[in-house]
């Protein structure tokens, strides 16, 4: 019988110690605060319609609340995130401004088509550090093309010369001028939709400091050969693009100018050959030097 009853008083402590155990257990969860999701997510939209290559800055935009799967695109969250950049396509009213929409955010996102106005086509051509400008082009800067080649000068050959008006001539090479440099610009104030990389970007990402765990960027400029850079342009830009780089290996025929994106001027050049360098800037033209040596005596 005294062993029964020590057997229930066990039982009954045991259930009091796990009783005082759940109730503590019950408190501390109740203590803790709820940690839960966001209901909403800040973004900026256009106050009014924002067209291609408008500088989107803090004045034209608002925030909103919206449902994080709501967001268009890589979102900015403050107004003043915004510098000016152009639009590198249409942003309506009421309409997210994403990074993207501002050349920034993930290069992977980049709509070419959506950049392209009616009647424009999309033209690519490619570049080296030097005629890239170092490859500090980016998407909504304009720029202009430059065209460099070499041309053989040819001459009536010694028998057709004087040959009589509506007679036929041949020509030939004229020696020591097979190649003469001719340079003119072939387009102007063109709008770039995309680069394939760009130092400006490098060069953020190398100056940015990493989040803790996080690697560094270790991309440097010294990592980019070759840039390809495509333009808004026409079918006739396209022509002079592809005429001018006849073979998709050779690098520099074409040289990129940049220009201020407000500046829409069309300047009327004249381009440049060895004769108009002499002619139009007084470039002098060398000339032999005759001297006279001593005679000397045996």
């Amino acid at each position: 019988m005294k062993r029964s009853n020590r057997l229930v008083i066990l039982v009954g402590v045991l259930l009091a110690v796990m009783a005082f155990v759940g109730i503590v257990v019950l408190l501390g969860r109740s203590s803790s605060p709820s940690v839960t999701a966001p209901t909403t997510v800040k973004v900026l939209v256009a106050k009014a319609d924002i067209a291609i290559g408008d500088a989107v800055t803090p004045d034209k935009v608002v925030p909103k609340d919206v449902a994080p799967d709501a967001v268009s695109g890589t979102r900015f969250s403050d107004p003043s995130q915004l510098t000016g950049s152009p639009a590198l396509y249409p942003i309506g009213k009421d309409q997210q401004v994403s990074q993207e929409s501002v050349g920034l955010g993930q290069r992977a996102s980049v709509c070419i088509t959506c950049q392209l106005q009616p009647g424009e086509k999309a033209i690519a051509f490619q570049v080296d550090r030097v005629t890239g400008l170092d490859f500090l082009v980016q998407p909504g800067d304009h720029i202009d093309i430059v065209y460099r080649t070499d041309i053989q000068v040819l001459q009536p050959t010694a028998d057709t010369v004087n040959a009589a008006a509506g007679k036929p001539r041949r020509f030939e090479p004229v020696t020591g001028l097979e190649a003469a440099p001719t340079v003119k610009t072939l387009l102007q104030n063109k709008r770039v939709l995309y680069v394939s990389a760009t130092r400006i970007r490098s060069l953020a990402a190398s100056t940015a400091t990493p989040s803790p765990g996080q690697q560094a960027n270790t991309q440097t400029s010294a990592a980019i050969e070759t840039v390809v850079i495509v333009f808004a342009g026409t079918d006739a830009d396209a022509e002079v693009v592809k005429f001018a780089q006849t073979d998709q290996s050779v690098i520099g025929p074409l040289t990129a100018v940049l220009r201020n994106i407000k500046d829409e001027g069309v300047e009327t050049t004249t381009g440049l050959t060895l004769k108009l360098l002499v002619e139009t800037f007084g470039i002098p033209v060398p000339d032999i030097i005759q001297v006279t040596l001593p005679t000397t005596k045996p």
